[in-house]
């Protein structure tokens, strides 16, 4: 895609523009493709593209890749709580019921968009560091390079691999790494972006680092430095992912997937420890049921709750929100007893948090914030207090691949049992053609067996282990 949009620069006008977006081997920028400061726009926007295909997915993307992108945004909603399965497609129940195989297409395509992502982040940023060093655009993109390794490794087994593409073309493969590992080198990343940003003046890319760099700390138990580390963030600051209507390319497949193809539909309680996103009536969690097709899903039976949260093709996906910012602080006000903060830090949060409509029109008024928590609304015990704090969290970063990396923290730093926080028992009991099958005991997702092209990935079964902690 970056070579494809290099070459546009040269003449779009005499070109057809559908062919500039197939090249032949899209998985491979070489650095030779940029040669100078010229090439940077074209790079920076190659650069928030692969990252938007990776997060939150595409939708009629034509040859060579699949109609319907998968982003990390909805595979991790359906191993979560989030969404439910409400098709037929044998490699997304595989997700949706924790019982995923390493030969699955989609979760393949899915990691190769994470890498591409990474890899041209990773270019692009050093690009910027040789041509133009004080640019806030390059300390931007090196935020989104931190980025893709925190989401991995929230997401994946421990054993993901990094490898690099060389100047002429041929890769250094890299070995099988921790959640740990990853989420450290993403502290590094997100560190030369703050420096970067903050010589630069681009304040944008400065708080994104530094929610970034505040969520890595708290998967790594480091609750202190995470809080120090998002205290200047604004609350009203939202740095989220456009979409545009333009190419399907561009649109927001967390709609398309389910309001179009009506394939994933809001959970309520999955699994019994799902939380109730749909009964909760949250304003923060919109919700519907689809006035159309009986009110079920493509499967014809599971109903279908769409989420005015993502209302069109152009909604655009958060990433970082100064309402995370919040929850971070809150986070470490209750491992460190402080409950006054903690209460202040969730009603913060809860106010900045972004409004929706019911219906998702934008002529229609937003739904109310939700109400300020009192000191009462503060459980005595640990445990219940844990539970708020995670619900907040679920509810305020609803579909923007938090959930799954909390639910792992639950269980690693929190001490819970797998079964007690990941949905269990019978699978979709409400669907007849599903009945009869259970969840597994999935609690990330697998590397997939391509992986093994890499000499260095010589570990079986394709991951180091598949714990829920990051090590």
């Amino acid at each position: 895609m970056l070579a494809a949009a290099l070459a546009s620069a040269a003449g779009l006008a005499a070109c057809n523009q559908d062919k500039l977006l197939t090249v032949a081997t899209p998985d491979v920028v070489l650095p030779k493709d940029i040669s100078g400061p010229a090439a940077l726009p074209s790079a920076y926007a190659a650069v928030i593209a692969d990252f938007q295909v990776a997060y939150a997915g595409g939708y009629g993307l034509g040859p060579p890749l699949l109609d319907l992108n998968e982003g990390l945004g909805q595979m991790t909603a359906l191993l979560s709580d989030e969404f439910l399965n409400a098709e037929t497609f044998p490699t997304r129940v595989e997700v949706d019921r924790r019982a995923t195989d390493d030969n699955n297409q989609n979760t393949l395509q899915t990691f190769q968009d994470m890498q591409r992502s990474r890899s041209t982040a990773d270019l692009v940023s050093a690009r910027f560091r040789e041509f133009l060093p004080t640019d806030p655009r390059g300390a931007e993109v090196q935020a989104l390079a931190a980025f893709t390794l925190v989401l991995m490794a929230e997401a994946y087994c421990n054993g993901v691999p990094t490898s690099v593409v060389n100047a002429d073309g041929s890769f250094t493969y890299g070995p099988p790494q921790t959640g740990d590992q990853l989420l450290t080198t993403g502290i590094a990343k997100f560190d030369s972006a703050i420096a970067l940003a903050t010589a630069s003046g681009g304040d944008d890319a400065l708080n994104l680092a530094r929610i970034g760099k505040g969520r890595a700390l708290i998967d790594l138990n480091r609750y202190p430095e995470a809080a120090a580390t998002v205290a200047a963030v604004p609350s009203d600051f939202n740095y989220s992912i456009e979409h545009s209507e333009n190419t399907g390319r561009q649109q927001n497949a967390i709609f398309s997937y389910n309001y179009l193809e009506r394939r994933f539909t809001v959970g309520d309680g999955e699994g019994s420890n799902g939380l109730p996103y749909v009964s909760a009536a949250d304003p923060r969690v919109p919700t519907f049921l689809n006035p159309n097709n009986d009110g079920v899903g493509f499967d014809g039976e599971t109903p279908l709750h769409l989420t005015t949260k993502f209302p069109e093709r152009k909604a655009p996906t958060p990433l970082a929100l100064g309402a995370e910012a919040r929850l971070i602080q809150a986070e470490a006000a209750l491992k460190a007893g402080n409950v006054a903060t903690f209460l202040s830090m969730l009603n913060a949060a809860r106010a900045s948090a972004p409004t929706y409509t019911a219906t998702g029109a934008s002529t229609e008024p937003p739904l109310p914030k939700p109400a300020a928590l009192t000191l009462a609304d503060v459980p005595a015990s640990a445990v219940d207090r844990e539970n708020l704090l995670f619900r907040e969290r679920a509810f305020t970063l609803y579909l923007t691949s938090h959930r799954l990396g909390d639910m792992r923290r639950l269980v690693s730093q929190y001490g819970r049992s797998t079964e007690s926080v990941f949905p269990t028992g019978p699978y979709n009991p409400g669907s007849p053609s599903k009945a009869g099958t259970l969840y597994g005991t999935d609690v990330n997702l697998p590397i997939p067996a391509e992986e093994e092209n890499n000499p260095q990935y010589a570990v079986a079964p394709h991951c180091i282990n598949r714990l829920a902690a990051f090590h």
